[in-house]
């Protein structure tokens, strides 16, 4: 009697059936309900993988660009000494050669004697006075020379010479994109606001990016670090061909410069639409792959802002708290590609 009065129903999953009260033409089996659950989980750990792996890279690449800064700054820097020792040779001694044959031999050129004075002897008035020094100074002409940078001044006749350290170019930091940039100000100038830079264009596209690029680098900058988070606005309407387009005519502007340049992966949307979805992780893995050919720098933020309170309401821009784990996230990799 119970088996007449209950229902074959079958899974949809896995296809085996069973007895229940009642008809359902939806019904999955426990069975099918924990393997779903286990690839949800390995889908999970296998994006954190893939992010972990992207995090060491970019590592890797800074730590390269480092290495390979501190060994061009290391080889400058021997040279201009190698230059200042040969002069300062030559002109403390000439070398004479005999027309009979004779051995050669080295003749000291006596030193013309320097004018040396105090250029703050104005600050020292009062003391000279009290202590009954009189300034060596006096009576001759006194020429003044800007200092630039680091001076190191020995008297010739102490053997030594004059060398002057040039003042370096100062390292500037730039952080270019589109309005998701807004509120990040802080976290990323605070360390040295003169000479790091937050540029925020509401609405802006890579194309726009492009065209601002000139303006921001200027030629006196040393070796500028640039970082750039811009394409949000271009998923919206443009396909994977344009841009791609757009990002590769941006690279052809980039290597006009001399710059250190890091590529700050898309952020993901909230209702927006699969197609939307869909098009930003294709963008994201395409700009990994030719940030690695270009020899750039990308900077993945794989799964972090998923996370609920992160995306506003409009699904598109950054809650307070995304702002704070956003500007701390670029400030930390502005960090580590200065150390």
């Amino acid at each position: 009697m119970d088996a007449e009065r209950s229902a074959v129903v079958t899974c949809t999953g896995c296809a085996m059936f069973v007895f229940l009260p009642q008809d359902r033409s939806d019904f999955v089996c426990t069975k099918c309900k924990l393997i779903s659950i286990l690839e949800e989980k390995i889908q999970d750990l296998e994006k954190r993988v893939s992010t972990l792996r992207s995090i060491k890279e970019n590592e890797e690449f800074l730590d390269r660009r480092q290495d390979r800064l501190q060994r061009a700054q290391c080889s400058e820097d021997s040279e201009q000494a190698t230059q200042r020792g040969q002069k300062a040779s030559e002109d403390n001694w000439r070398h004479v050669t005999s027309r009979r044959g004779k051995s050669m031999r080295q003749v000291h050129v006596p030193e013309t004697p320097i004018q040396m004075s105090n250029r703050f002897h104005v600050l020292s008035t009062g003391t000279s006075a009290e202590s009954g020094v009189n300034d060596t100074s006096e009576g001759t002409e006194q020429k003044e020379t800007p200092l630039t940078g680091r001076h190191e001044m020995h008297s010739p006749r102490d053997g030594g010479s004059m060398t002057t350290t040039p003042k370096r170019r100062r390292r500037v930091v730039v952080v270019v994109g589109d309005s998701l940039l807004r509120g990040t100000e802080s976290s990323i100038c605070r360390p040295d606001r003169e000479n790091r830079e937050v540029c925020c264009l509401p609405g802006a596209r890579i194309h726009d990016v492009t065209e601002r690029l000139p303006r921001l680098i200027k030629p006196s900058d040393h070796y500028p670090f640039l970082l750039l988070h811009v394409g949000t606005n271009d998923t919206a309407k443009n396909d994977l061909e344009r841009i791609t387009a757009d990002y590769v005519a941006l690279g052809r502007r980039i290597k006009e410069f001399e710059v250190q340049v890091v590529f700050s992966s898309i952020l993901p949307v909230a209702g927006k639409g699969r197609g939307r979805d869909r098009r930003i992780v294709e963008v994201n893995e395409w700009l990994r792959r030719w940030c690695r050919r270009e020899e750039f720098g990308f900077f993945d933020h794989g799964m972090v802002f998923q996370e609920e309170g992160v995306l506003g309401r409009d699904g598109l821009h950054l809650t307070k708290r995304g702002k704070s784990i956003f500007g701390s996230r670029l400030a930390n990799l502005v960090r580590r590609a200065l150390n």
